[in-house]
């Protein structure tokens, strides 16, 4: 008995702090780990001249390893256009000692490029000079701002997912719903921005915003049928974890590892600041992909709601065999329905508990005929839904998963008077609360006693 005891307590704590300890260790290896020593890594640099290139080649590549790829350019002009179309992070001209580079793509590069280019002008006999192509909008000082505006549209779309799942809606209310907040959120996030003078007043970064909400809402919303309980972790894990640091919005993707880097133009977030970047700054170079990129998203979003709900129609068609047809079911039923009001709870929850408690029962009319379609509804001590199920062709009907604690269920049908009962399952068993239902005030419930009759139950 101790030994079960304790195995519940591993249980319940497992199913508890999960999403806690995930976070921990995602924090540490995807901030920590990338932020911790930033130092150039494939860096694209454009230097002046042949042979002045391939000598700053090898020299960084024995004081930085991997650090910068080097290009060479015949003039400076051609250094600065390098710049202007994205193609160098950063240029060097070793006859004037000049770095140029643009503010844009991030303030915290050059201070990187000025300890690395200092010595080398200096050992020319020179002083290094800086000039930057690219400054930022007067309002963002410190480059930082336009990337803090998108995360106000990054991490609101996968909260909505998350407080919608809870409400009495239909899938495309829902999805109506999300669409609003991120239509309402960019244009929040532009107007601020836009009156602190961060960015520069461009009516296509509204696109560019908006489209950044409904890649991750529509995402987030199509993976929960898939991941269920685990939607917390993949959504964080995707959109907030990933996402950040290879976005290149604090700090620049130059300066982050490999594998951020690679990230940086698959990602929602690195997409929308690349493309915003490229609109406000560069001309709209490089924004076209981004935005076709966010495109994607939002189509992988829509494919995904698309195919569940083909799912769902098609374990819909089967019920024909006498199955019950669970629309929704506490801690494994995601489904999204169209046609019904589904409530999910989307608890942080472990996979499959060892002990379930089920309820399973039938709904008939006074006739005793099936009543196919009616709903059963299973709500807490505190009133809040945990279940919502359709019966199958032949009445039945079966909701698992259940709390610990007494639940009610209340039976409907159209036309017909609905009945309620109250009762507590028991780990490991299959409670049977049958309903009748009457188009009079007859409606009631029907339990085996535990004599082995019947006991009748909300008379």
């Amino acid at each position: 008995m101790l030994q079960q005891q304790q195995k519940q307590l591993a249980r319940t704590l497992v199913s508890s702090l999960w999403f806690p300890v995930f976070f921990v260790v995602g924090f540490m290896v995807c901030y920590l780990l990338p932020f911790h020593a930033p130092q150039p890594r494939d860096m694209s640099l454009a230097v002046v001249g042949q042979q002045a290139a391939e000598r700053l080649d090898t020299s960084l590549e024995r004081s930085l390893p991997g650090g910068f790829e080097v290009t060479a350019v015949p003039d400076e002009e051609a250094a600065e256009r390098a710049i202007a179309d994205r193609q160098a992070t950063a240029a060097y001209d070793p006859a004037h000692g000049e770095l140029f580079y643009a503010s844009a793509n991030g303030k915290a590069s050059l201070q990187m490029l000025r300890q690395v280019f200092a010595p080398i002008a200096q050992q020319a006999g020179q002083r290094l000079s800086t000039t930057d192509l690219g400054p930022t909008a007067p309002g963002d000082v410190m480059g930082t701002g336009l990337f803090y505006c998108l995360m106000a549209l990054n991490i609101p779309p996968y909260i909505s997912v998350m407080m919608l799942l809870r409400a009495e809606l239909t899938t495309r209310q829902k999805l109506g719903a999300l669409v609003g907040v991120g239509a309402l959120g960019t244009v929040i996030v532009y107007g601020t921005a836009l009156s602190l003078d961060v960015i520069y007043n461009d009516p296509t970064l509204l696109l560019v915003g908006f489209l950044l909400t409904q890649a991750i809402a529509w995402t987030s919303f199509g993976l929960v049928p898939f991941v269920k309980q685990f939607i917390p972790g993949v959504a964080m894990g995707l959109f907030v974890l990933l996402s950040l640091p290879s976005s290149g919005g604090a700090i620049p993707k130059e300066l982050v590892p490999g594998f951020f880097q690679a990230l940086h133009p698959i990602m929602p977030l690195g997409q929308a600041v690349h493309a915003m970047r490229g609109i406000l700054y560069f001309d709209g170079t490089g924004a076209p992909s981004m935005v076709l990129g966010l495109c994607a998203w939002v189509a992988v979003g829509v494919a995904l709601v698309l195919l569940n709900q083909f799912l769902v129609r098609r374990r819909a068609r089967a019920a024909s065999s006498g199955e019950p047809v669970a629309v929704t079911d506490h801690g494994g039923g995601y489904e999204h329905e169209d046609d019904g009001d589904v409530t999910v709870d989307p608890a942080f929850e472990a996979p499959e508990p060892v002990h379930h408690r089920t309820l399973a029962g039938s709904v008939t009319d006074g006739s005793g005929a099936a009543v196919p379609g009616a709903s059963v509804t299973v709500t807490d001590t505190r009133g809040v839904q945990v279940a919502r199920i359709l019966t199958s062709p032949d009445g039945g009907y079966k909701v698992r998963e259940l709390p610990e604690e007494p639940v009610t269920v209340v039976a409907s049908a159209s036309g017909m008077q609905p009945a309620v009962d109250r009762l507590a399952a028991r780990s490991g068993r299959v409670e049977r609360c049958d309903f009748l239902l009457d188009t009079e005030e007859g409606s009631r419930s029907v339990r085996p006693s535990r004599a082995g009759g019947v006991l009748a139950v909300g008379e």
